[in-house]
């Protein structure tokens, strides 16, 4: 069991940026009961944006992550494949999964791409330049197998997901003594994305506190395993 700690992708936070669009979470999980993710993009800027959706298969959700051939064009799609976003809306994309129903995990790299829409060329200040330069942001998709095997063990304050199917792993309370800065009033929050095979060690939470607590999501639900 290999054991990882930082280089597990941090799941829970939206993707956060200088560019015009809102793509919301960095990473989305299209669990074994579902086929479908609606993905909701924003437009923070006053002028309109034509936003473009582009999807590669991957071996990895890592940063070494190699982009692998899609054989069936129909395995995953999206829709629109691009929209025209007005200043301050949102829409949603529609991705739909049609790949192979077996026992294998699979990665996507969602590429999103804006331009801006009547631009005039001149502009007035920093702020309204960059808010109409184009620019394309990633986001990864984790199609759970659709032949599922949940299973996990947690012991001396590590996690290990020994199924095939990734899952979020959290925890929170007090923080270790050398860790005080990493919280807030001495509370510290861990939220890590662990892939099938690894395993990830705490390192914040002081876990021999009664008040500090361990779960897993899965599927919408929450497991509690310290």
């Amino acid at each position: 069991m290999r054991k990882i700690t930082l280089v597990t992708i941090l799941m829970l936070l939206p993707f956060k940026s200088s560019f015009a669009i809102n793509v919301g979470n960095i990473t989305e999980i299209i669990d074994a009961n579902n086929s479908t993710l609606a993905k909701e993009v924003e437009n923070t800027v006053a002028t309109a944006r034509l936003v473009n959706l582009s999807i590669e298969k991957i071996d990895s959700p890592l940063d070494n992550g190699k982009v692998l051939p899609i054989s069936d064009p129909n395995e995953i799609l999206s829709t629109p494949a691009n929209l025209i976003l007005p200043g301050n809306a949102r829409d949603i994309f529609k991705i739909i999964y049609q790949g192979p129903k077996d026992d294998k995990e699979r990665y996507y790299r969602l590429n999103w791409k804006d331009d801006p829409i009547g631009e005039s060329g001149a502009t007035k200040s920093a702020k309204s330049a960059s808010a109409t330069t184009s620019a394309t942001i990633s986001t990864i998709l984790v199609v759970a197998p659709r032949i599922e095997r949940f299973d996990y063990k947690y012991e001396n304050s590590q996690v290990s997901n020994l199924g095939n199917s990734s899952f979020r792993v959290v925890a929170s309370g007090p923080c270790l003594a050398s860790k005080k800065e990493s919280g807030v009033d001495g509370i510290c929050r861990e939220r890590y994305y662990l892939m099938p095979h690894l395993a990830v060690k705490l390192q914040l939470v002081d876990l021999t506190n009664k008040k500090s607590s361990v779960g897993i999501w899965h599927k919408g639900e929450f497991i509690v395993v310290k």
